[in-house]
């Protein structure tokens, strides 16, 4: 949902007006992710939210037009403006989104999940996973 907020050609324009939702609500997810990515308190990027909110340079879409709308390089121009909110904005749309994660897990429950296994009682089976995610974690 953030992607949507972030991206100025979207913005609020893809989500129902039923759904009550604000730029608000996205400022409180934008700060906790913020410190979770980051590991540190931000120190202005809900100021700098509220510029891109209102859509004041470099946050119009004339600005993002220039660009060829490409979304990247429109935050990159906003680096020195708002260093935090450019910072998660490229790490948001730096997410590769794919399956691969997805295959190996059911790859690896394949290998854990098998005949044998399925007699054994939940207690023993949730040790055998605990043992086998530590191993890669």
């Amino acid at each position: 949902m953030l992607s949507f907020i972030l991206h100025p050609k979207y913005r609020l324009s893809k989500f129902s007006n039923n759904l009550n939702l604000s730029y608000t609500y996205f400022g409180q997810w934008l700060g906790y992710y913020y410190q979770v990515w980051f590991k540190k308190l931000p120190t202005s990027i809900l100021r700098k939210y509220l510029s891109y909110q209102r859509e004041v340079f470099p946050f119009d879409h004339n600005t993002y037009i220039q660009f060829n709308e490409n979304i990247i390089d429109f935050w990159k121009s906003a680096k020195g403006m708002t260093p935090e909110l450019f910072q998660l904005a490229l790490h948001l749309f730096s997410i590769c989104v794919n399956s691969a994660s997805v295959e190996r897990l059911w790859s690896s429950m394949g290998f854990l999940h098998t005949k044998y296994q399925n007699r054994l009682n939940v207690s023993i089976k949730v040790n055998l996973l605990n043992n086998y995610f530590n191993l890669y974690n």
